[in-house]
């Protein structure tokens, strides 16, 4: 009976050492390649939820100038832009009805900067806007929002935020051609209509 129970161990199959560290490296390869395209994915949406908040950050500007009516000299909305920040400022009346400017300011997330168009250099610049919604600041500044720099902006690295003089605010791809802005024209209404010159006929 014991005799009969024997084992074959040439007959056995194995894994050798070598196979083994070949199948390791192979999956060490996989999931570095899969950890690089979650980064990359997640590099693009922090840059695109940046342009989307500073896109916001102009048109709330825009808004609250047109709101209050403010005149060039009478405490005009801004936002002020840096290569790291930007700062959102608004005015808000106090209790004796006088205009106090507040401050928002958005520091950037790492590996993110604002450069601007057409070179992407980083710089300071602000853009205001006057009671009509109009952006004062000529030629308009327009603004890269990149992943890391933005000396060679692309679709995959940037995107291109474009505010136009009437004031609104365009968000487009990294490496889209900048549309041609012609300046406005203005007619004044004559005052014996009754309608005054500071109306805003959107």
């Amino acid at each position: 009976m014991v005799s009969s129970l024997r084992f074959n161990l040439s007959d056995q199959s194995g894994v050798t050492l070598v196979e083994l560290m070949v199948v390791i490296v192979i999956i060490a390869i996989i999931a570095a390649i899969a950890l690089m395209q979650r980064g990359s994915a997640d590099s693009q949406f922090k840059r695109q939820n940046v342009a989307t908040q500073l896109k916001n950050a102009f048109e709330r500007a825009r808004f609250d100038s047109v709101k209050r009516r403010a005149g060039d000299g009478s405490q005009p909305a801004k936002v002020i832009v840096s290569a790291s920040s930007y700062t959102l400022r608004i005015y808000n009346k106090d209790a004796n009805g006088v205009g106090v400017a507040q401050d928002t300011v958005t520091s950037l997330p790492t590996g993110i900067v604002i450069g601007l168009y057409p070179s992407g250099t980083p710089s300071s610049q602000e853009v205001v806007f006057n009671m009509r919604g109009e952006a004062t600041t000529s030629p308009s500044p327009q603004f890269y929002i990149c992943n890391i720099s933005c000396s060679s902006p692309g679709n995959a690295s940037a995107n291109l935020l474009i505010v136009t003089p009437t004031g609104t605010v365009n968000l487009l791809p990294g490496n889209a051609t900048l549309p041609t802005f012609g300046v406005p024209t203005m007619t004044n209404v004559n005052t014996s209509t009754g309608i005054s010159n500071t109306v805003v006929v959107p």
